[in-house]
């Protein structure tokens, strides 16, 4: 679905807010220009992703503000846990300055862990002056967020801002490593905010939060590999030349 007028778009969204929102482990939520939109995972009136824990909404136009091509992933367990979120290009013909905020959350991410990165970036075009500031949250009540643009339970983990120049001006941002000790279920989230100046775009918007999941040998491994060692030293020591 592809929306062109403000009519249109102002449907979309009274729609997406009126839509009774589940308790869900991803979703998305924004305020674009004074509209409020949001949508969860496997929500049919929005998510046009049938694939569980991924979430895509349709090219839509909010307050004269084009969006084409957003995506968001949510990966649990196995050898780490990924949130991330995407757009292909964001277009402000509204003809003024948009303000603009989004926030993306999932829950139930896997634990024990031990680090984590969060990483984000983009491009503005012809957009100078126009800011975007990113933040990154975990949270190890696993609290689910995103339930509004500006809902981040727990930890505030990483943040980047940066304004626009002209005329195209590539932005990017890196964490680096760090330590995050998480023992029990526990969600991320994901916040964007800032303002796009009118004629101005931002194309490959990504922002993306993982972690490691630390593996804890099972008991009886544990007892097996006690065992080997034990008689590595017994082979050991029987091997040994005496004086």
């Amino acid at each position: 679905m592809h929306l062109n007028s403000l009519t249109a778009a102002a449907a979309f969204a009274a729609l997406l807010a009126a839509a009774p929102q589940a308790h869900a482990t991803l979703q998305i939520s924004g305020l674009v220009g004074g509209i409020a939109v949001q949508c969860a995972d496997q929500d049919l009136t929005c998510d046009t992703n049938p694939v569980f824990g991924q979430l895509a909404t349709a090219d839509t136009t909010l307050a004269g503000v084009q969006f084409i091509g957003s995506s968001q992933t949510q990966i649990v367990g196995g050898t780490f846990n990924k949130l991330d979120t995407s757009s292909f290009q964001i277009i402000n013909n509204s003809g003024g300055s948009v303000a603009i905020q989004l926030a993306v959350s999932g829950t139930d991410f896997a634990a024990p862990t031990s680090i984590y990165s969060a990483s984000g970036g983009g491009t503005f075009e012809t957009a100078a002056g126009s800011t975007i500031t990113m933040q990154f949250y975990a949270d190890a009540n696993n609290a689910q967020g995103a339930d509004t643009p500006t809902d981040a339970p727990g930890t505030l983990l990483f943040t980047a801002s940066h304004t626009a120049l002209p005329l195209t001006d590539t932005f990017s941002t890196n964490s680096g490593t760090l330590p995050l000790a998480e023992t029990g279920p526990f969600s991320m989230t994901l916040l964007a905010s800032g303002t796009l100046t009118d004629g101005g775009s931002l194309v490959g918007r990504t922002q993306a939060l993982v972690t490691d999941v630390t593996t804890i040998p099972e008991p009886g491994s544990l007892a097996l590999l006690g065992g080997a060692l034990l008689g590595f030293v017994a082979l050991r020591r029987q091997m040994t030349p005496r004086a």
